[in-house]
């Protein structure tokens, strides 16, 4: 599965694929642990050309597109918040791919981007409530650093795991 595999650089024809995987797999996985009026909140204005648009080509941000046989199945987003850490926003496989080491591979490319740029750590939040993820996240050397309470707006919160990954210089 891995040898067909392959990720690189988000295209902008490749938006309305992106959104409609990402909306997707939102509907179906994120309905464990927040309401349908919250995802459909969250998802609003994600995935256009206006969200992605500022990831093309910049030097501090990376929208990566997951494919395997040519199909696209997932995708990972992080921006360098500052000069030693890389906040991993998003890392998503489609449930069709899952359990075949394509999530490994996404989190291997977000720590080859940080250690490119000099980054000492990669952070990210999780859903408290979304234990797969946090597995996958643990075995892959990341730790919890606590829980935090995000006011979205619209009534809603997010109430989310922070978790960090050292990176050790090769």
């Amino acid at each position: 599965m891995l040898n067909r595999a392959s990720i690189r650089p988000l295209h902008l024809a490749e938006i309305d694929d992106i959104a409609s995987l990402a909306k997707s797999i939102w509907r179906e996985h994120h309905t464990k642990f927040i309401t349908d009026a919250q995802i459909e909140y969250m998802l609003s204005g994600k995935y256009t050309l206006e969200d992605l648009q500022p990831f093309i080509g910049a030097p501090d941000r990376w929208f990566d597109v997951l494919r395997v046989d040519n199909a696209i199945c997932g995708f990972l987003r992080c921006i360098q918040t500052s000069s030693h850490q890389l906040k991993l926003s998003e890392v998503y496989v489609s449930r069709a791919q899952r359990g075949r080491g394509l999530g490994g591979l996404l989190l291997a490319r977000a720590e080859s981007l940080a250690k490119d740029i000099g980054c000492k750590s990669i952070f990210l939040y999780v859903n408290r409530r979304n234990d797969v993820p946090i597995a996958t996240y643990e075995r892959a050397g990341f730790a919890s650093k606590g829980e935090q309470v995000f006011d979205i707006g619209g009534g809603f919160v997010m109430e989310d795991l922070l978790m960090e990954k050292l990176l050790h210089e090769a």
